[in-house]
């Protein structure tokens, strides 16, 4: 619990230091809900080429993650988020990883961020035999068990919106000046 409060605050934070607030992607019973992002001054053309950047900067094999490149309309890219969410089970905090798919589609002045939740695995590389359905019960709470799950998993797909955000609108905090 304390993780998740210090990561929340630490987001919240960076996210007041560097600007905007952006919408915030919300793990439902039916999955991640695209977000439409404004980004005024640019045309679609210059998101496009910001986004092959952020994906050439942000994975550690590019060519490997991008699965579809559509010229000024759309890519789409392949990860594996390690320590992605977790919950605490008798006292005892459970983390685990997960594959996830990113479609980011460009207009002008805008763009549209859509994750795709995909398998999840414990260390070692061994599939779960579950998916994010199970942490919410038939009426769409939340199960007790998985409290801590929805806003760990929300956190790492927030993470990455944020970066990809803060990279096209030239708010990064990386500090290149001072090499």
């Amino acid at each position: 619990m304390k993780k998740i409060l210090f990561l929340t605050l630490t987001i919240l934070i960076s996210n007041l230091s560097i600007g905007q607030e952006i919408p915030q992607l919300k793990l439902t019973p039916n999955g991640v809900e695209p977000i439409v992002v404004e980004v005024d001054s640019l045309s679609a053309s210059e998101i496009y080429q910001k986004a092959q950047n952020w994906v050439q900067e942000t994975y550690k094999n590019p060519d490997k993650v991008l699965k579809a490149n559509i010229t000024n309309e759309k890519i789409r890219i392949d990860g594996f988020a390690t320590n992605a969410w977790w919950y605490k089970s008798l006292g005892i905090t459970n983390s685990y990883n997960m594959e996830y798919t990113i479609e980011i589609s460009f207009k002008d002045g805008r763009y549209r961020f859509e994750y795709i939740i995909g398998q999840f695995f414990i260390d070692g590389g061994q599939k779960v035999l579950y998916d994010y359905r199970t942490f919410f019960k038939k009426n769409g709470e939340i199960r007790k068990s998985y409290i801590d799950a929805v806003p760990s998993l929300e956190l790492t797909m927030n993470e990455l919106s944020q970066s990809f955000y803060n990279y096209v609108s030239g708010k990064t905090t990386k500090k290149d000046n001072d090499w």
